[in-house]
């Protein structure tokens, strides 16, 4: 993370050094345009005529290719040929590290590609030092319907990350946002056996927890079960709910750690530092003192061992858990995992969210032919969501690596809970299967196969579940609370690794009893005092660039 972190620094400042010497280099070798005419009407999804396009890309050591084919000439790169008329040159590819130096370089002489999918950082840098294009009008033009659906689905809060001083600078990806709820998934069969009652406040959670321990809920006859399930990564709430995480606990106390939110008054500030993450440090101390919590969390690298071996009663993971409990369930059919929600002491659901967007589609200032990105865009996004019948002939085992400009995801944000209602829909006959799409006629059929024999085959079960009782969770108000920012600062790249071992040390310190609790107090002292309140000062001064 240091280097990587390192490395993003140093582009961002090879990009402000040679942003003066931007040029109009970088346009498409031949023509093929059709937006010189706004009242021409134009195909979202073709050039007119063939044109040459370069990017150049990230390969993962471990993407596989079919044999004969080579990074250049594979069905992806032969789909958005046919489709587009747009034929890629890959300049050249690399891979994680290797591709980061290469990237390094061309940034520094300025010898970007036309098109290329870039990470918050780079885009952020790219965009100051006016290297790459502005994409509004391109957007207004050839946007298709399905991407503006996609895009309003966030509340157009994808288009606004990809806003720089008021312009559309890059064509920005949609995270699912069901990824960020976190649910405790308690054993059923557990509960059931010692008479108690489904969660509905932390209290409760922190009760059953304590009652799996001492109340021999496996009746093995031995102290050999777990409360909460957790791991040395428990203390970090990042916008991915993970299993194995505590972020279900935080956030019941409305703390989001690790995280640059707005406080009451609409200032940014650091969550970490927060009363509201005091409280929650305390209950998480409680909890682990009186047993209610593994009292090896913090040394085990696996989430998972303790759910699957059945020894853990409960732990907190995100809506598509199924599969984690199905594994245990192979080890014991009794094994019965059903999730929960758990709200604040008001009864508000509150959820750190995924950010939106974290992968940006830019243009090199000059190319010939922006429209191009916007038409890959659309075309890409038409095969991705399998509603292109001709995509449907493509083998989607072949790594998306493979696509011109790499991969990356475009779905609704709210995608999960859809598909939930198009699955009940399906089951209650509303819907034929015949008028479903790909992806959910294999989902009805999973459903209807357990329906008739429940969970005799797992993968069945767990291929759907996560569309029944999860989603349904998902549908009910939350308070959403969104990251205000997550890229890096210039004084981060020097001193954020030791402000976050400082809180990594206070947390666990304060959560294992061996620190007292008032120490967070001196934490949040020390935390600014050593550079917290100057990074403090960068990011909203970041913030507010970006909007001016």
């Amino acid at each position: 993370m240091k280097k990587k972190k390192a490395l993003i620094s140093m582009i961002t400042l090879v990009v402000l050094l040679t942003a003066c010497s931007s040029n109009n280099g970088g346009a498409s070798k031949d023509g093929g345009g059709q937006a010189a005419d706004p009242n021409v009407k134009v195909d979202p999804f073709k050039m007119p005529n063939p044109i040459e396009v370069t990017t150049f890309k990230s390969l993962s050591p471990g993407a596989k290719l079919p044999a004969g084919d080579t990074v250049e000439s594979n069905q992806y790169m032969k789909y958005i040929s046919e489709k587009t008329n747009i034929n890629f040159k890959i300049l050249w590819y690399a891979a994680s590290q290797d591709y980061e130096q290469k990237m390094k370089l061309a940034i520094a002489s300025n010898d970007l590609p036309d098109v290329m999918l870039v990470n918050e950082q780079i885009f952020l840098a790219l965009a100051e030092a006016g290297q790459i294009e502005d994409l509004s009008k391109v957007y207004d033009k050839y946007a298709s319907p399905l991407a503006k659906e996609l895009y309003a689905s966030t509340n157009n809060k994808a288009i606004e990350k990809a806003t720089y001083k008021g312009k559309l600078m890059g064509i920005p990806n949609i995270s699912v946002q069901a990824d960020a709820s976190s649910m405790a998934w308690v054993r059923k069969d557990w509960m059931d056996k010692l008479g108690l009652q489904p969660p509905k406040s932390m209290d409760d959670v922190a009760a059953i927890a304590k009652a799996f321990v001492e109340k021999d809920p496996d009746g093995s006859g031995k102290a050999d079960t777990i409360g909460i399930a957790g791991y040395e990564k428990a203390l970090t709430v990042s916008g991915k709910a993970q299993r194995g995480d505590f972020k279900g606990i935080f956030q019941a106390f409305g703390a989001y750690p690790s995280n640059w939110i707005k406080d009451s008054s609409g200032k940014v500030v650091y969550a970490s530092i927060l009363p509201e993450t005091k409280q929650a440090l305390s209950k998480l101390r409680d909890m682990y003192a009186a047993g209610a919590i593994d009292k090896e969390f913090a040394l085990r690298k696996d989430p998972n061992e303790n759910i699957v071996s059945g020894k853990a009663g409960m732990f907190f993971g995100p809506w598509w858990s199924g599969g984690l409990a199905a594994d245990a369930m192979k080890l014991n059919p009794k094994v019965d995992f059903v999730p929960y929600l758990i709200p604040d002491a008001k009864g508000t659901v509150n959820t750190m969210m995924v950010p939106v967007s974290n992968q940006f589609i830019v243009v090199k200032k000059g190319m010939k032919n922006p429209e191009a990105a916007m038409i890959y865009a659309n075309t890409f996004i038409n095969a991705q969501r399998k509603v292109d019948p001709d995509a449907l002939k493509l083998d989607f085992t072949v790594s998306a690596e493979y696509w011109p400009i790499g991969n990356s995801t475009y779905d609704y944000a709210d995608a999960v809970e859809r598909k939930s209602d198009t699955l009940k829909k399906a089951m209650s006959g509303q819907i034929k299967p015949e008028e479903l799409n790909p992806e959910m006629k294999e989902m009805f059929a999973k459903a209807t196969r357990d329906k008739a024999n429940p969970k005799a085959d797992l993968k069945d079960w767990s291929g759907y579940f996560g569309y029944t009782v999860p989603a349904d969770l998902l549908k009910q108000n939350m308070n959403k609370v969104y990251s205000e920012f997550t890229a890096n600062t210039k004084t981060m790249e020097r001193k954020w690794a030791n402000l976050q071992k400082l809180e990594t040390e206070t947390f666990f310190g304060i959560v294992m009893g061996e620190k007292p609790l008032d120490s967070f107090d001196k934490f949040v002292t020390d935390w600014k005092a050593q550079g917290g309140d100057e990074i403090t000062k960068e990011v909203t001064d970041e913030i507010s660039k970006s909007k001016k």
